[in-house]
């Protein structure tokens, strides 16, 4: 066939039409994917209910995330300088005598609403977070605060301890010196609000406003145009809840969620080791640990600390980890968790050494666990407590123990740790504010017995030097030595057999800049931004499974 040059120009021309086209429609398509991206709501993916945003009641991490957003509390930790920093707070300082605390408001500050934050807002909100959660925990934070028996007692209207001074100035006094309690004001029962204001969720002063609840999965904030500290960069956040981690999973990998808060344990080695995702995905050690204490005062633990330390050398922590639970913790060799502020580098603690637990069974007068009793490892009913549970137990049996587990209702679990009635339990602790404190005071100090303390751990030694560092107001570096001291001696006394450290495993969009996750599992919302990814990042997306 001849192609005659009439022919060739049409050709030539029609090429050069759809090249045009082309351009034209890839130009528009870029054009309209990026400027959603600079309008359209930051998708987030939660597995967990989250069916309270109330300060007071918020319970678990999926709910403490999303407030986050919203309420602020006086002061914020700085992770990288580990140590407390102001928020609404412009400064503050302790008395001479440490015995109170006085704290000075940043001027200018806005509730959602628009009304100007005082400091009679910040007496207010505590104490009516204080009257209204119904979590021993939280109330424990307050009962440093001069006025507060008072105050639980039905006596005073209020709690004397909390005075706002003037307009921007409130002062705390305490029972005795409390050098942690700025670190404790991290935490949400502390986060400050418009109580006057008769919305039901409150307006506070975060970088994101409550704007919508779609159904009892999906909600709604948006950009809080004249929040206090540098803008937020996303225009709006959507959250979803899911049930099942899988579902979720599996909308992520569909496009519909930039942030995913929590990955299926099964798919976290996959993620890893993919040469595409593996820079999505996030890790980071969280302040929450995982135990099983020991009732010091109950047989066969009492009185009888090599005993206790025999079981700690005797669990291979990184096998469980590796087989059960995809590799979501890290090894636990003593009370502190890592990244907390206090955290022991030099801590020699325990790991994995059958040999040591063996030599310590027979120091301990039970040789290859002759003359021990059956051993009860009880947890609260749960698939995956069990799972563990019987994982330590088999460990423990190959030294000659005689082992077995056995499950409880939650509730009646809990009683029974209150009232220190179980020999061995499981323990997962999530520190209550970034500071070793929440882990030592609240789980071995002797006055913390049956609250948090289920071991019934009571060294005088250690409570004496746990007084001392709260009672260090002026060093910070004095106040961390004295905590380093008392976990010496608790990794000597073992109360608990020390497991694991949780890890944040999450995963982000290809879209997603500057979303760091801090050992609480917090995110710095105003910093998170979406960034424009060229049309082949767009289409690319199409072919996104692992």
């Amino acid at each position: 066939m001849h192609i005659t040059l009439k022919k060739v120009a049409l050709i030539s021309s029609l090429i050069g039409l759809i090249l045009l086209v082309a351009g034209i429609i890839y130009s528009k398509n870029l054009a309209q994917y990026t400027a959603n991206l600079d309008s359209r709501a930051f998708n987030i993916g939660l597995v967990g209910e989250v069916t309270e945003l109330n300060p007071a009641l918020i319970t678990t991490s999926e709910e403490i995330l999303i407030s986050s957003a919203m309420y602020e509390g006086l002061v914020t930790y700085d992770e990288a300088a580990k140590q407390v920093k102001p928020l609404l707070a412009k400064g503050w300082k302790y008395s001479t005598d440490g015995k109170s605390l006085t704290i000075t408001l940043k001027k200018n500050i806005l509730f959602h609403n628009g009304k100007p934050l005082t400091a009679l807002d910040v007496k207010k909100s505590w104490e009516h977070n204080f009257s209204t959660t119904k979590d021993w925990t939280n109330i424990s934070l307050f009962m440093s605060i001069a006025g507060i028996d008072e105050r639980l007692e039905g006596k005073a209207p209020d709690i004397s301890g909390i005075q706002a001074l003037d307009k921007h100035t409130i002062k705390i006094s305490f029972l005795e010196a409390n050098a942690v309690f700025l670190a404790m004001l991290t935490n949400p029962i502390f986060w400050v609000y418009d109580l006057d204001d008769q919305v039901e969720i409150k307006p506070a002063t975060g970088p994101f406003i409550y704007k919508d609840t779609k159904g009892k999965e999906e909600l709604i904030l948006i950009r809080n145009d004249k929040y206090h500290g540098s803008k937020p960069l996303l225009t709006a956040l959507h959250i979803k809840s899911y049930v099942d981690s899988l579902e979720a999973f599996g909308d992520y990998l569909d496009n519909r969620l930039d942030y995913l808060d929590t990955v299926p344990l099964k798919e976290i080695k996959n993620l890893k080791s993919d040469d595409k995702y593996k820079a999505l995905y996030i890790e980071k050690p969280l302040l929450e640990t995982y135990s099983l204490g020991l009732n010091v005062n109950s047989e066969p633990y009492a009185g009888n600390y090599l005993l206790r330390r025999a079981f700690n050398y005797a669990i291979d922590r990184n096998a469980i980890i590796d087989d059960l639970l995809g590799g979501s913790y890290r090894p636990l060799k003593s009370p502190l968790p890592i990244g907390v502020n206090g955290y022991n580098n030099q801590m020699r603690g325990y790991t994995y050494d059958p040999e040591k637990a063996e030599e310590l069974l027979i120091q301990a007068e039970y040789p290859k666990g002759e003359g021990l009793k059956v051993l009860t490892i009880t947890y609260n009913d749960d698939e995956g407590h069990q799972a563990i549970a019987l994982a330590v137990a088999q460990q423990l049996m190959e030294l000659g123990l005689q082992v077995e587990v056995q499950a409880l209702d939650w509730d009646y679990y809990k009683k029974q740790l209150e009232q220190t009635g179980i020999n061995c339990f499981k323990l997962g602790w999530q520190s209550d504010y970034p500071d070793a404190d929440s882990f030592l005071y609240s789980l071995y100090h002797s006055s913390k017995i049956g609250i948090s303390n289920y071991s019934a751990y009571h060294n005088p030694q250690v409570d004496k030097i746990l007084d001392a560092a709260r009672a260090e107001t002026k060093s910070q570096q004095e106040r961390i030595k004295l905590l380093k001291r008392a976990e010496e001696i608790i990794v000597d006394d073992a109360p608990q057999i020390w497991l694991f450290q949780k890890l944040a495993n999450k995963l982000i969009s290809k879209d997603v800049k500057s979303l760091n996750v801090d050992s609480r599992g917090l995110l710095n919302w105003a910093e998170i931004e979406l960034v424009k990814p060229s049309l082949d990042d767009v289409n690319d997306k199409s072919d996104n499974k692992v």
